[in-house]
């Protein structure tokens, strides 16, 4: 991990969103103990998705396989990215909150535009 001063913690080194575009985030913390997002241009743009809202997430999808949902202004329906719209954060965040949980082993990828929770 390097330092960033973003949230003046350690945050890892910058990591592709979920489509793996040019787009490119970096985060602090874990899915255990929350984690802090930077992204956007120089990485400015902020948020916060705590441990307990991860637990929501993996309790809410565990064992299934489901679209991952990533469009901000509609996900689809059935999607983790609707679901943490209406009940976690409005913005979505998919295109991180997934690409983290891939990373630290709580999902894979089966297929383009899904999420599987192990």
């Amino acid at each position: 991990m390097t330092k960033y001063g973003l949230f003046g913690d350690n945050l890892k080194d910058p990591m592709q969103t979920w489509g793996g575009g040019a787009e490119l985030f970096r985060y602090g913390g874990s899915v255990k103990t929350g984690t802090r997002i930077g992204y956007g241009n120089g990485f400015k743009s902020r948020a916060k998705i705590t441990a307990s809202q991860y637990e929501e997430i993996l309790r809410q999808f565990s064992g299934k396989e489901v679209p991952v949902g990533t469009s901000i202004n509609n996900p689809p329906t059935g999607s983790v990215g609707e679901w943490v719209k209406a009940n976690i954060n409005k913005s979505g965040l998919m295109s991180y909150i997934g690409a983290i949980l891939v990373h630290e082993g709580f999902a894979v990828k089966p297929k383009r535009g899904w999420i599987r929770f192990v």
